[in-house]
């Protein structure tokens, strides 16, 4: 008798994709439930190394090699194909295993047809990309049995309303709890069996088991509990964001510091291993700091111990939430962190952030507004709360000027006409991409569920709706904002050449950037010398405003199928490199092919007037409208670093900056020397860390001309 897909694809090893098939007639969310448990069940146990914590270290690893597997789950997408594995399985095949692969990759394929609903160049930064932030909280305090008894609650309403639909989503998630019970019991058993070298390991490795008879399934007693639950979930979410770690476990950590459980330096210890898993598996974000629920500071000894433990290191993405009553320690260890060169915290105006959110009109509540985090790179979501695209789209302004000035400069009768028309396009491409992302949400809703994101995150379980579907309570989108200061110092200096002194006429001009300056060097040069965005131009910064107050407007006016609207952000992290290839020369002198500006900020090398006339232009722009997180790059001397009275007048300009507006701001601490010399030089600087945009990545990694723009950066002293 021959055996069936689902025997042969678990045969094969493809756990995730036998239970993919093991009822081939059922609803999406039954089916990719049932793939979730079986890959958890059968996922690999991964190597312990005798330390404080487990899991451990990077989550692809495992104590036995496997082989590639053709399909697996995705933090993004709930799954992901390898056709590399599939051809190298389908070369061996037998005739059961080749009609196995042959049925794996029709419903696939016929996957991707019924997602292919969106196509846009405007990309930058991700395309319907999903990073998410569980609720860390609720497993440390309740533990999945809590969840097993509130999927029972929901389930039994469902059925008393007749809501099939309802009934098969608890039931599905029901199923994601029965292989994580079973993915627990592998690991203690595991661990049981593990060999120690050490007392130190042995030790260590019969405090985790003896934790991991309590969580994460029952409430957490004690602070390492609550770290080792924290961790669990870390690595059942695919390690993405940490959270609001400091907050999180701050109760139990005051508890048992109080009555002598635990000492500080054990925590440090843990907390170091933390912070060295999320280098290992390149986690993404945490926020620390900040305001508690009842509106008080947030600060407190963890707070202290994140920003120690992450000196020298690239990640997480730490995200110090900044209020004006902030103590001085803190921001003594931020500075600390700084001056190691990790790009380590990213500073947030916490005042200027809960009034930008609370303004949004997103429904935020006061208490869950005191759980805002950055995910990903920084994008703005609620731990535990929240689906908010992160990134959904991506605006290349610079790529929407290259085709009206293309069309229209030639004949533009005035620099505001020639504006309003640009404005006129990027309103039209605004409306085509939202509607795009729309019709990717609901089809991501009809055949995409993502179960682990509906159980971890608030409140899918309650509405019996998948993540994929609207069942988070707040579902906005945040979508990036590409090359803002191209576009600002292109039309200052269209103007000042064209309409103001009428050096080159609009025709003029325009071929000099078909022919990319080829034969007009000289023009090059001159429009280089125009005014550029960040030196405190009134002229320049006013048009700044004007387009920024105008794009980010628009944005917001549409609103998404899950619910929520759409949110402006500029995240550009590496993408600003690429983003630059399609779009041709532009008369800000940037030639064709060339990166965008890396931020929300001025092109790097531009801000020659200080830090204080660079920052004074940012806010400037209606940053309260970019509430998905506008990105502010800087680059400041090591040197501001080694006296107290050069760390007050740091500290100061940070104030002042966040006083005027400003949102956010992370700085690179690296000499321009350093930099030159690891371009030349890689093996010298195989430790040596920059912060990119949203987030911090050995200097090493990056491509030559990425690099080449973080050594442009203007480097600042106060």
């Amino acid at each position: 008798m021959p055996k069936t897909t689902t025997e042969t694809l678990r045969e094969m090893g493809e756990f995730f994709a036998a239970g993919f098939f093991e009822e081939p007639d059922a609803s999406p969310v039954v089916r990719w439930s049932r793939a979730v448990r079986r890959e958890l069940e059968n996922r690999a146990v991964l190597p312990y190394d005798g330390g404080p914590l487990y899991p451990c270290g990077p989550a692809s690893g495992s104590v036995e090699d496997e082989a590639p597997r053709m399909l697996g789950p995705d933090l993004v997408s709930t799954w992901w194909l390898s056709e590399s594995a599939r051809d190298a399985k389908l070369a061996d095949a037998t005739e059961q295993q080749r009609l196995a692969i042959e049925e794996l990759s029709s419903a696939i394929n016929d996957l991707h047809t019924k997602l292919n609903v969106s196509s846009t160049p405007h990309t930058v930064g991700g395309h319907g990309y999903i990073h998410s932030i569980p609720n860390y909280g609720r497993v440390v305090n309740e533990g999945f049995d809590g969840h097993v008894r509130r999927i029972k609650a929901a389930l039994a309403r469902a059925r008393r309303a007749g809501d099939s639909d309802k009934v098969e989503f608890e039931l599905g998630l029901i199923d994601v709890i029965e292989g994580l019970r079973v993915w627990h019991g592998n690991i203690v058993n595991y661990l049981t069996g593990w060999t120690p070298e050490d007392t130190v390991g042995q030790e260590n490795r019969d405090r985790i088991l003896q934790a991991l008879a309590q969580v994460p399934f029952k409430p957490v007693r004690t602070f390492f509990e609550a770290l080792l639950s924290y961790n669990f979930t870390f690595y059942l979410d695919y390690c993405d964001n940490p959270g609001r770690i400091d907050q999180v476990l701050w109760p139990f950590y005051q508890r048992d510091l109080s009555q002598g459980r635990i000492s500080r330096g054990e925590v440090v210890g843990m907390m170091s291993a933390f912070t060295d898993f999320c280098c290992d598996n390149e986690s993404w974000s945490t926020a620390i700091g900040g305001t508690t629920p009842d509106g008080e500071p947030a600060y407190n000894d963890l707070t202290l111990i994140c920003l120690e433990t992450v000196r020298g290191k690239h990640r997480p993405n730490y995200q110090l939430h900044i209020r004006r009553d902030m103590p001085q320690e803190v921001w003594d260890a931020a500075f600390d962190a700084l001056a190691t060169g990790c790009g380590q915290p990213a500073l947030y105006n916490e005042e200027g952030f809960y009034k930008s959110l609370s303004d949004a009109d997103l429904g935020l509540t006061k208490e869950d507004l005191a759980l805002w985090n950055g995910g990903g790179c920084t994008e703005t979501m609620v731990q535990g709360l929240s689906n908010v695209g992160s990134l959904d789209a991506g605006f290349n302004l610079p790529l929407i000027l290259d085709g009206v000035l293309k069309e229209h400069l030639p004949t533009a009768e005035s620099f505001d006409a020639l504006l309003d028309t640009y404005k006129n396009e990027t309103a039209s491409v605004i409306e085509d991409v939202t509607a795009g992302l729309n019709r990717l949400f609901k089809a991501r809703a009809a055949v995409n569920p993502h179960p682990i994101r509906s159980l971890l995150v608030d409140d899918c379980i309650e509405n019996g709706r998948d993540f994929q579907a609207g069942g988070a309570r707040y579902n906005w989108s945040v979508v990036n904002i590409a090359g803002l200061a191209n576009v600002v110092d292109s039309f200052a200096a269209i103007r000042e050449v064209v309409f103001e002194k009428a050096e080159k006429t609009g025709g003029e001009l325009a071929d000099a950037l078909e022919r990319n300056f080829k034969g007009d060097e000289t023009l090059q040069q001159r429009l280089m010398r125009c005014p550029k965005f960040g030196n405190d131009l009134p002229e320049v910064d006013e048009l700044a405003a004007d387009l920024g107050e105008f794009i980010f407007k628009e944005l917001r006016r549409h609103k998404t199928v899950r619910g929520g609207r759409f949110l402006p952000s500029c995240l550009m992290f590496v993408t600003y490199v690429d983003a630059g290839k399609p779009v041709g020369a532009t008369p800000d002198g940037r030639g064709a092919g060339e990166p965008l500006a890396d931020s929300m900020g001025p092109v790097a090398g531009r801000d020659t007037h200080g830090p204080t006339a660079m920052l004074k232009s940012v806010t400037q722009l209606p940053l309260h409208l970019a509430t998905g997180t506008p990105i502010i790059n800087i680059r400041f001397s090591k040197s501001i670093f080694t006296n107290a009275e050069n760390r007050k007048r740091l500290r100061d300009l940070i104030k002042a900056y966040f006083e005027m507006g400003g949102l956010q701001l992370q700085a690179n601490v690296v000499d321009y020397e350093v930099l030159c010399d690891a371009i030349a030089h890689p093996e010298r600087h195989g430790d040596l860390i920059v912060r990119v945009g949203g987030y911090c990545a050995h200097f090493n990694t990056l491509g030559e001309d990425l690099k080449r723009t973080i050594l442009e950066r203007t480097e600042h002293n106060v």
